[in-house]
Order: structure tokens, then sequence, then C-alpha cells
């Protein structure tokens, strides 16, 4: 065996030297990170086993090396036989939480009086509404029946009167046209809308969001993702295949940090609108996604 294969040292070792070289400590690289400090040190020691599954070793590994100013993919390469292999349909089980099902059964009313008190609402309601037909029925014969006295007396004041109802519908029908244009702009300046800052893929800025604006995150497959408010976490767990996650940032969140360790099969949503942070339909599973809240 040559000296060199006898000296060459662990992807471990190596990513720790690095660290050290940088000038950073665990607690530094957690921050930055954002992989929790147990599995960075596991790294560091080797025990890939107490990483949330063998997708992730690699994903984690990756970014540490990126960090610490090493070719993550290079390293990948080199220490691919120390490694643990990734299947496609392996990965962890939720460890955060399980969504519980729920299940209620509604009992009908077997008794007459049931039934009554089941049907009392739509026969008030229907009672109300066969009022107000009746009401609006009267209105309109009697305003029908004052409409031909007035005809009967002057047809020249006929004539006069349709020629100012016609301006008057005229007028009418315009400053409506202007008002649900108003309305119309209005309602486009307060709608929630999500925009890329230039030609990046990585940054976006949100305007006329929630006061406490609610985030879903979905995944097709199992995937790590962590939240960040304000440079504080806000969440940061593992999703099984199909699972979700909810999240209500607080009304002061200005800047909000998504990191997904499997970004192609997971999709978010923000107060029940898609937020499309993949335009470019980006390959890459490990991203980082910055939103601004303004």
């Amino acid at each position: 065996m040559s000296e060199n294969s006898e000296e060459k040292s662990t992807i471990g070792a190596r990513l720790k030297a690095a660290r050290i070289a940088k000038g950073l400590t665990i607690d530094d690289l957690q921050q930055i990170t954002k992989i929790q400090k147990r599995y960075l040190i596991a790294i560091e020691d080797e025990q890939f086993d107490k990483l949330p599954g063998d997708f992730y070793v690699r994903a984690f590994v990756k970014q540490y090396a990126d960090t610490v100013d090493l070719d993550g993919n290079e390293l990948l390469e080199e220490y691919s036989d120390e490694l643990p292999a990734t299947h496609a349909e392996t990965y962890v089980q939720n460890v955060d939480e399980v969504q519980p099902t729920r299940s209620a059964s509604r009992e009908s009313p077997t008794t007459p009086a049931g039934r009554v008190r089941n049907y009392l609402p739509t026969i008030i309601v229907t009672g109300v509404v066969v009022l107000i037909l009746l009401f609006i029925w009267f209105m309109a014969v009697r305003t029908h029946t004052s409409s031909s006295s007035s005809s009967a007396t002057s047809s020249s004041s006929v004539e006069v009167s349709s020629s100012k109802k016609s301006s008057s519908k005229a007028s009418s029908k315009t400053s409506s046209s202007s008002a649900k244009k108003t309305t119309k702009k209005k309602a486009d300046s307060t709608k929630q809308a999500i925009k890329a800052d230039g030609d990046s893929d990585t940054a976006y800025t949100m305007t006329n969001g929630a006061k406490k604006n609610k985030v879903v995150v979905k995944s097709t497959k199992a995937a790590w993702t962590s939240i960040t408010t304000n440079g504080s976490q806000t969440w940061q767990g593992t999703l099984t295949a199909n699972g979700s996650h909810d999240v209500t940032l607080p009304s002061n969140a200005s800047t909000v940090k998504f990191q997904f360790g499997n970004a192609v099969a997971t999709s978010v949503t923000i107060n029940g609108k898609k937020f499309d942070f993949n335009p470019k339909n980006s390959t890459s599973q490990v991203r980082t996604i910055t939103l601004t809240i303004k």
C-alpha cells in the first residue's frame, strides 16, 4: 500500500480540520447551516447512523463542506465508498409529529320532534324569502300604478322625462363603469403578490400579505425543511412522503429563510396561495430561499 493511501484522512477528520482552520465552532456551524449540532458532531465522528437517513448523510455532508470552503461534490465523490448509499424510497419517518386522524360521526334524529328541529331552520328561511318576495311584488305594483297615472296626465312630460331618464342612465352607466375600474384597481393593489428579486431564483419579495402569514409546507417524498424568521429558527423538521406542516409567522416577520433538503419534492403555500420558489425548474435538492415581506 502506498504512503499517500496510508496518510489519507477520513472524511470526518477532514471536515473538522477545515472547520477549525476557518475558525468556526460547532455552534457557529449550526447557526450558519441550520443543521442540528448533534448531526454535525455525528458527521465529524463518522457516526452516520445517527443522522435522519442515508439521503441526508450526503445532503448534510455537502452543506457542511460548502460552508467550510471545501468542494462538496468533489468530497462526496472522493469518499463515496465511506458514505452510505442512498435509495430512492429509503427515508426517515417524521421526527416531529404525526398528524392525528380525526373521525366524527353524526347521529341523525330518529324521533318526530328531532326531525322537526332538523327542518325548522329551512322552514324559517323559506318563510322569510316568501315575505321578501311579496314585499317586492307589492312595491312593483304600486310603482307601476303611479307611473301609469303620471303618463296619462301629460304626454309632453313623459317625453321630457324619458329624455332625462336616458341621460341619467348613460350617466349612471359611466359612473358605474368608473366605479368598477376603481374597485378593480384597489383590489389589485391589495392582492398578495410574490415576485423574484431581479433575475434571482433564490430571493423573493412578498407584498400585501396577511398580518400573520400562514405557511404550509408539503412534500411528495420525505424531505427535511427549516424555516427561519428574522434570524431566529421558527421550525425545523423532516416530513414523511405526502406529509405536511403548518407554520404561522409572527406579525413582525420581515425576512423568512427556507432551507430545503429535498427541494424538488417540496412545495410551499402562503396564505393559501402557491409560492413558486423554483420557476427555473432547478434540479438541486438542497436549496436556500430568502423571502422578504413588505
